[in-house]
């Protein structure tokens, strides 16, 4: 289940990412990079080095 929310996280970003583009017309800022970087760290690491361990 934990794993369930780690990935999650993935279309979370890009749903962020799209919804940030569209609403202000910026898809590429430092703070939108770091926000991205930030939930697909959290998702691929969690889910594949974390928890993909436990399978």
């Amino acid at each position: 289940m934990i794993r369930g929310f780690y990935y999650l996280l993935l279309p979370l970003a890009l749903l962020f990412w799209i919804g940030w583009g569209l609403k202000f017309g910026i898809w590429w800022d430092i703070g939108i990079y770091s926000v991205l970087v930030v939930l697909l760290g959290f998702s691929l690491i969690g889910g594949f080095v974390v928890y993909g361990k436990t399978n």
